[in-house]
């Protein structure tokens, strides 16, 4: 059974939950579940509940330590999810049994800092502006087409860098302005004509579905990074990640991620999905 709750983290900033040494030796324990809320990843339902596909793949997760190594394995969400930085570097600083969620790019920086489980799913990166701005045909072309225009982009993200690779190739003069989360940037290519991101396809879909006055600019997409979980780097929880990933053929083919994937992101953005792989 799967315990979902949410409490605040010490004084000293960091989480804590048991080691599996502790769970397999004692017979149960709590993992703690740290957060980013991300549209199709990590959300609240209209209950206020927390769902997504990175919520099911944890279910999953423990339901598979439970059944397999005969435990009593329980699983509490903490922190508040509003920042993606706040969750990653206190995950960071944390020890034993916690787990980050959410759209977190699994990169060879970021492997000196946590460890990371196996890739759960491709990500699929996304470049929007509203729609009176003209569609970018040519990348080499952006700084004349995106003339006048602002990035908005959190710090430390993988969005970021892609912005930032980009004014060093094709826009000099960009100017990026950050902010604190993925949907703030969102936010602010809604409300300002003037403004430009790149979005990760959960972000992108849930203002489609909500019919916000973004436009997508396929040129720039962009698919080259995967997602996985994230663990202290004391955590003694990798191998058996490694282990409930690879499990009946691997995880990422079995029918129940697939009914994940779908009933999380809808049928059309599986379908971009699989153009990424």
């Amino acid at each position: 059974m799967v315990i979902l709750a949410c409490t605040c983290a010490s004084a000293w900033g960091q989480y804590s939950g048991d080691k599996w040494s502790a769970v397999k030796s004692s017979g149960s324990g709590t993992i703690s579940l740290a957060y980013v809320e991300t549209p199709g990843f990590v959300y609240k339902d209209s209950n206020g509940k927390l769902t997504g596909i990175c919520v099911d793949i944890m279910n999953d997760f423990v339901n598979y330590v439970n059944t397999k190594h005969g435990v009593q394995l329980a699983s509490k969400y903490v922190g508040d999810g509003s920042s993606f930085s706040g969750m990653y570097s206190k995950v960071r600083s944390s020890k034993d049994g916690v787990i980050g969620l959410g759209n977190i790019t699994i990169r060879d920086s970021r492997k000196k800092e946590v460890k990371f489980s196996p890739p759960f799913i491709t990500n699929f990166s996304i470049l929007v502006t509203q729609a009176a701005v003209p569609t970018l045909a040519d990348m080499s072309k952006i700084q004349e087409t995106f003339k006048g225009l602002t990035a908005y982009a959190p710090k430390g993200t993988t969005n970021e860098k892609r912005l930032l690779d980009i004014k060093k190739r094709h826009f000099g003069s960009m100017q990026i302005n950050y902010v604190a989360s993925s949907q703030e940037a969102l936010q602010k290519v809604m409300t300002d004509k003037a403004a430009f991101a790149y979005l990760d396809l959960a972000f992108y879909l849930d203002a489609m579905q909500r019919r916000r006055p973004v436009k997508r600019h396929p040129v720039g997409d962009q698919s080259s990074e995967q997602f996985g979980f994230i663990m202290p780097m004391n955590s003694d929880w990798q191998p058996l990640m490694k282990e409930f990933f690879e499990a009946n053929g691997g995880y990422t083919n079995t029918t129940a991620y697939k009914k994940i994937l779908t009933k999380h992101l809808g049928d059309t953005g599986v379908k971009l999905l699989q153009t990424a792989k």
